[in-house]
């Protein structure tokens, strides 16, 4: 397979920075945000060009590149705010695009919390390979297809894909400020279960993100050990009793606990004042042994950010420091709802730190409880009550995996939940957008 030239047209956006560009369609349309009288706007526009890969029937079938624009806009008159996205940048769809936000900015309710991020210097970022190896990409995924036959015959690939994607943005607004990034990365998903002569598994997924294809496509995230345990559970069984014991969060399964928290202390629940963490800055709100930061300006998150959505420069920050909260997770306009202090950063590119025991030695001194593979459920009540199916899970009993479940359900509080967990692993899975170890909490119900 020989490499193709990537896409020469990217790049939509003005690269004047200095001037309002009329030809530009970002300048055009802050210029026609004025005009109509707008006293606050903010503009970005931003084009991803896409390249992929993709298996089908055990074959690398599809080449398929694709490329799209997206030009937002967002005014502020009398307090009053509108925001809308359009895809076609000619005047005549700009034009009739302020008209539209201008009718919608009249027609919504006033809010003194509206604004618009105030002046800072420039910015310009980059980020990732800038262009797509393609040669690497099929080579990646041809030595994947060849790994699978080898050692894991009884897997079936419902779906696998290999993409390059670059995304250039640039967002402006009337306060001056003006930021620019373009950042390339390689996705890698799939989808699977195995099947033999007389037994399907349940389907299992997976995927990872990464700035460069430096190893084998099956040592990226978690995806070898998951191949792994789809094929030993043709011996699923059902639990053997209810009960309430231990339950040891992979870290594919980490975001259903963790995700729990952090959108407990975003603008929406705090802003309605339902968040169980609203009184909580700087108090212990999960076990000692969790410390979560968001880490968007690091260096090894392929899917990090330099500015927020809403026009800051954004920085890294810790979230839980060995359990306590530091920071709420609030935008510019929630931190003015709510009178705290706004976050440094939106969230995102979570890691959490690695504890001191094994896997191994965490299952060891487990008496009675369930490895959790993934959690198929609705979301968590506002107050963290959940129940859901474990699904791709383990049965632990005396320190021993006993075997691999069949559907059970787990049910509990999230928040009790994060304060009981008793161990963290040392060992970590790299997903690229986010890093976890295995948690271990206490006194779940199964059954």
């Amino acid at each position: 397979m020989s490499q193709s030239s990537n896409h020469p047209g990217f790049n939509q956006g003005c690269q004047n920075h200095s001037c309002y560009d009329q030809s530009c369609p970002l300048s055009y349309a802050m210029e026609q945000l004025r005009l109509a009288g707008f006293e606050k706007t903010q503009c970005s526009l931003s084009s991803d060009y896409r390249q992929e890969l993709n298996v089908e029937n055990g074959a690398i079938t599809l080449l398929r590149s694709g490329s799209d624009r997206e030009l937002y806009l967002s005014g502020i008159i009398d307090q009053k705010k509108a925001s809308l996205s359009i895809n076609d940048l000619s005047h005549d769809s700009i034009d009739s695009a302020v008209a539209e936000l201008l009718l919608m900015a009249k027609g919504s309710e006033a809010d003194d919390a509206y604004t618009i991020a105030p002046a800072q210097p420039t910015g310009v970022f980059s980020a990732g390979p800038q262009l797509a190896d393609l040669e690497a990409m099929y080579d990646s995924l041809k030595a994947f297809l060849a790994h699978l036959k080898q050692n894991h015959p009884s897997i079936v690939m419902t779906e696998c894909s290999l993409d390059y994607t670059r995304i250039h943005s640039r967002m402006v607004n009337s306060n001056g400020i003006d930021f620019t990034e373009t950042r390339g990365n390689y996705n890698g998903s799939l989808m699977f279960n195995a099947k033999n002569d007389h037994d399907i598994t349940s389907l299992n997924y997976t995927g990872f993100t990464t700035f460069t294809l430096d190893k084998p496509f099956h040592q990226f995230g978690s995806i070898e050990q998951l191949l792994r345990s789809s094929q030993a559970e043709f011996r699923a069984q059902p639990l053997p009793k209810k009960f309430t014991g231990d339950l040891i969060i992979t870290p594919d399964a980490m975001d259903d606990f963790i995700g729990f928290l952090v959108g407990s202390v975003t603008d929406a629940p705090l802003i309605a004042n339902i968040s169980l963490y609203k009184d909580k800055l700087h108090e212990a709100v999960t076990s000692p042994c969790l410390t979560l930061k968001s880490l968007p300006l690091d260096s090894t998150m392929p899917n990090g950010y330099p500015f927020t959505s809403d026009g800051f420069q954004a920085e890294n920050l810790t979230l839980l420091n060995n359990g306590v909260l530091e920071s709420f997770l609030l935008t510019d306009y929630g931190a003015r709802k709510t009178g705290l202090k706004k976050a440094v950063n939106e969230g995102g590119c979570m890691v959490l730190e690695p504890g001191e025991q094994t896997l191994a030695d965490i299952i060891a001194n487990t008496r009675e409880g369930v490895i959790l593979g993934r959690l198929s459920g609705g979301t968590p009540a506002d107050k963290g009550d959940f129940s859901g199916v474990a699904k791709n899970s383990y049965y632990i009993k005396d320190g021993q995996i006993q075997f691999p479940l069949t559907e059970t359900m787990v049910s509990g509080n999230m928040a009790t939940l994060l304060r009981s967990i008793v161990a963290v692993s040392k060992d970590v899975v790299d997903f690229g957008d986010s890093c976890y170890p295995w948690l271990k909490a206490t006194k779940v119900n199964f059954s």
